[in-house]
């Protein structure tokens, strides 16, 4: 199931809880499906701050999460927001290679290799050759390396899990999909968005310069 169809369920789930305990609650579900500034109003309500590489971080969880919100007509008392804690920190900014991160909190989009291996269509400059590693569709580096995600944890929803077969794939297995396995693979996944053409071109980008 698609991750964002999933967290809209869980929504939905929340929205009737919320009717069956208040009473009559009229809103709206979003999951990256229209114009809200997820970030800047989950750092409003104070469930985090925004890091240096432009994530919403929290002490508690770091940034391994994702943001969805209820619209409501309902009057809230409001939450106030939290202080930076990123400090003197400056490891995502460090360990990014294609030196996105142009200063802190500010990211070139164009510069990230998200951007190269899902939005690009045309081919991938040779400028930024060799500085993928091994990501060939997205990238988390920024991620990985932020010292508050030592406190992470797994998550315990099963449909977030990868199949057993994406699991085993080596990467000879990659090197040779076809555009059936892929179909297989990343069905209503967002994998979907960069199409087996551009993954591909992802892939031969990477057994080339990495």
């Amino acid at each position: 199931m698609m991750l964002q169809k999933l967290i809209k369920e869980k929504l939905a789930e929340m929205m009737n809880f919320i009717g069956e305990n208040i009473g009559d609650v009229h809103g709206r579900a979003f999951v990256d499906s229209a114009p809200v500034l997820d970030r800047a109003w989950a750092k409003k309500s104070g469930l985090g701050w925004v890091g240096k590489n432009s994530n919403l971080l929290t002490k508690q969880h770091g940034s391994f999460f994702f943001i969805a919100e209820l619209i409501l007509d309902l009057e809230l008392d409001a939450d106030v927001a939290i202080e930076d804690y990123c400090g003197t920190c400056t490891a995502c900014i460090d360990a990014c290679p294609t030196d996105a991160i142009i200063k802190p909190y500010v990211v070139d989009g164009s510069k990230c290799i998200s951007y190269f291996t899902i939005e690009l269509k045309e081919e991938i400059p040779m400028n930024v050759a060799g500085k993928f590693g091994n990501w060939a569709f997205g990238c988390d580096i920024c991620q990985d390396v932020c010292p508050w995600n030592r406190f992470s944890t797994p998550h315990n929803e099963p449909a977030f899990n990868p199949s057993e077969e994406l699991i085993k794939m080596n990467r000879k297995d990659w090197e040779e999909i076809t555009e059936e396995v892929f179909k297989k693979l990343f069905i209503n996944s967002a994998v979907e968005r960069t199409g087996f053409k551009g993954l591909k071109r992802n892939l031969k980008f990477l057994s080339e310069t990495s």
